[in-house]
């Protein structure tokens, strides 16, 4: 059979064209490297959904988030929205303020009740406002209505299905007649003529192939893989990770661990400094890891975990690095990388002291790629209609962002999908 579309990557960016074009009345099929784990709100759903159990290092050591499930990292969001910057794309003119007002409506982007919020978060608000910062409630894409007080899974699998994924746009999709294809890795981008025709993939260890019009690549870093034997060398020089710092601080009487994540913070920092800074923490496996790479000195913190106050710096990193064959990669943490992190800490501990914490109480950990991005980018892989120089090939995910977002990432996604496909229709 061939399709109208064959899309590469199950992540926010291939479920959203998917759910347009089939909505549309397209022929689509999507191509899913992993399985699909239906079990939320634990550890494990972690390991289950993240590629190699999170344990992805870059050549310098440092941890960054890879997905390989359906769904993509959009299960294991925070659920906290931000508006696409305009000022990211606006050079090369990209305006998303329409399609970003479409998604609000279906993603339920809101503020959350202040039971949803919780004193915890309230308490770090109010401190952080009383120390000369303007901190606000934040928006989000969590139904209220299924959202449970002291649930706070966000960034384990949602169990309650109160907060927005992929997935709901994928299941959309397939009632609408796309064929989802499980444990399917694509392997080669099959070319004739000079234009796609469709992809060649590993299924059960059996070859398999996929004829389309169209392929978009929504599989973040595999897309470099397979854009390089296409013949297109320059994906993957340089990428953006949206480098992150957890810092803990112990407040009498307050602790964020049961606490909604990234339900309040500030953007203040970010047009000066490309900081955003949100309370959230790692879950307790997570903060052991940390602890335990970041020397045997820290473990006994471990046994703080349920009496901290977690908040979080993330900045938008300079393009360095690459992606090496075999998905390997490098990605240095620049003088500037390290100037905007420690500026962020330091907001942090000024925060958390103002809450109650004391100095001797405060832990920062080490530094986090949560976001890998811009290996892809707009300007130099793809054009501003996200379409590659062999016709019939796109790319559409974090990986075409023109430089590091700095920001959750999925609003901004969405919107660009919904942008692509209303493009791939009127072609």
């Amino acid at each position: 059979m061939e399709y109208d579309a064959v899309i590469v990557g199950t992540g926010i960016g291939g479920t959203t064209v998917a759910r347009e074009l089939t909505r549309r009345g397209k022929r689509v099929v999507m191509l899913e490297a992993g399985g699909r784990t239906d079990m939320m709100g634990n550890t494990l759903t972690i390991a289950m959904i993240l590629r190699n159990f999170g344990l992805n290092r870059s050549r310098e050591k440092s941890f960054l988030t890879f997905a390989k499930n359906y769904g993509g990292l959009s299960t294991l969001t925070a659920g906290c929205a931000a508006v696409p910057p305009q000022a990211i794309f606006a050079p090369h003119g990209i305006d998303l303020t329409a399609e970003a007002e479409e998604a609000r409506n279906e993603m339920k982007i809101q503020t959350l009740p202040d039971e949803l919020i919780g004193p915890d978060n309230l308490r770090l608000l109010e401190a952080a406002n009383d120390a000369g910062f303007h901190w606000r409630r934040m928006e989000n894409f969590i139904d209220a209505d299924k959202c449970v007080v002291g649930c706070s899974s966000c960034m384990l699998g949602c169990p309650t299905g109160a907060k927005f994924t992929a997935r709901l746009y994928g299941d959309e999709a397939m009632a609408g007649g796309a064929r989802l294809c499980l444990h399917t890795k694509a392997a080669k981008i099959l070319v004739e003529r000079s234009s796609v025709i469709g992809v060649e993939a590993k299924r059960f260890g059996r070859t398999v192939r996929y004829y389309g019009k169209t392929v978009v690549l929504s599989a973040g870093v595999s897309n470099v893989e397979l854009l390089r034997q296409a013949g297109i060398a320059e994906a993957g020089q340089g990428f953006a990770c949206d480098w992150l710092q957890f810092v803990g601080g112990i407040i009498p009487q307050v602790s964020t661990v049961r606490a909604n994540p990234m339900t309040v913070g500030t953007l203040e920092h970010y047009e000066s400094d490309g900081i955003a800074i949100l309370p959230v923490f790692p879950n307790w496996s997570q903060f052991l890891l940390f602890l335990a790479f970041m020397g045997p000195l820290n473990l006994p913190n471990f046994a703080k975990f349920r009496r901290y106050s977690g908040i979080m710096v993330k900045i938008r990193d300079e393009i360095s690095g690459q992606v090496c064959q075999g998905n390997t990669f490098s990605k240095p943490i620049t003088a500037t990388d390290r100037k905007r992190l420690d500026k962020g800490v330091g907001i942090i501990k000024k925060v958390l002291k103002k809450a109650g914490a004391k100095s001797s109480d405060i832990i920062a950990l080490d530094p986090l790629g949560a976001h890998p991005s811009a290996s892809c980018r707009i300007g130099e892989v793809v054009d501003s209609n996200l379409a590659t120089r062999i016709p019939g090939l796109y790319c559409c995910d974090a990986s075409v962002f023109p430089q590091a977002l700095g920001l959750p990432t999925v609003w901004t996604i969405v919107a660009l999908g919904k942008r692509l496909a209303g493009y791939l229709n009127a072609g």
